[in-house]
């Protein structure tokens, strides 16, 4: 960083009451009036302290969740701003003006100036210079087939019905369960188990390969009796066995789909499976494990191991 600067008010803008899902917001051209200032200060000051003019930027970043006081600032700012994906990924919040900094550095050249405004509760302006080694992270990223954020903004999904969306949020009472409240997980068991409910760790018999999920002490196959070693499976992927869709099992996204997966290399389990359209669920349908919440209660959160199917597979 060349050079940054800071600019406040005691003003009311957004505000939430402890406990409320969402937050209120003052009238938009009181927030305006006072945004626009107190960004033009900060941002004369970052330059100032930079000890270069607005012409210099090659990159310019304003962000703030005020979205009328931030299109004001990009107006008035007399420098290039980068570009705007807040049609296609939304406002990040605190994370808005990071996300779109590694937009702009996956763009950049070495020796460029990229300025940094965010609006919150006042303004936060930085000036940054790309320093020679710019150049080697990029190509080092896209030989590591990390996707830039552009590519993560264009594969989003656009198939979630709205109705879902505001069940997720809390914001829509859904159907009752038709089967029993699950339970609270135990948090004894949980530390018991802790190999095989964080890393999906399976046992594989030393004297005849056999491999078992969950991890046991007896082989299934020989009887062989403590003669296991623990592998990993949560990065092992495979393909579906069978499935069953229920739609009675209690789900914040119904339905349910089952599927018994065997593993590459062997061993076979049941779970759920996630990011499925349960049109298109099919056997020998390629998957892999991701860690996810199952469910909710008592005010406890329940994750384990649920299958997806292998992005590009058919």
């Amino acid at each position: 960083m060349v050079g940054g600067a800071a600019s406040s008010d005691e003003f009311l803008d957004r505000w939430r009451v402890p406990g409320e899902m969402d937050s209120h917001v003052w009238e938009e051209r009181f927030g305006e009036d006072v945004y626009v200032p107190l960004a033009h200060a900060a941002f004369a000051d970052a330059l100032k302290a930079a000890g270069v003019s607005a012409d210099a930027l090659d990159h310019v970043i304003v962000t703030g969740l005020h979205a009328r006081a931030v299109k004001a600032v990009k107006g008035g700012i007399g420098a290039k701003v980068g570009a705007d994906r807040s049609q296609t990924i939304g406002n990040l919040g605190a994370a808005d003006a990071g996300v779109a900094l590694a937009d702009v550095l996956e763009q950049a050249t070495p020796g460029q100036l990229i300025a940094v405004l965010a609006l919150a509760d006042g303004a936060d302006a930085m000036v940054l210079r790309t320093t020679a080694t710019l150049a080697e992270v990029q190509a080092a990223r896209r030989a590591a087939g990390v996707p830039t954020v552009e590519e993560q903004a264009g594969a989003g999904r656009s198939d979630l019905p709205y109705v879902r969306f505001l069940n997720w949020r809390g914001q829509l009472r859904p159907d009752p369960p038709r089967r029993p409240d699950p339970e609270r997980p135990g948090a004894p068991t949980a530390h018991r188990v802790e190999a095989w409910k964080y890393g999906f760790s399976a046992s594989r018999c030393l004297k005849c390969g056999f491999r078992h999920l969950p991890p046991t002490r007896v082989c299934l196959n020989c009887h062989a009796i403590d003669e296991m070693q623990p592998e990993r499976l949560a990065d092992v992927r495979g393909k579906v066995a069978t499935f069953t869709v229920d739609r009675l099992a209690f789900s914040l996204s119904p339905p349910v789909v089952g599927v018994v997966v065997d593993f590459d290399g062997g061993g076979r389990y049941r779970c759920e499976m996630t990011d499925v359209d349960p049109d298109t669920v099919h056997i020998g349908q390629r998957v892999e494990m991701t860690f996810r919440r199952l469910w909710t209660a008592q005010g406890v959160h329940n994750y384990f191991w649920k299958a997806k199917p292998v992005e590009g597979s058919d």
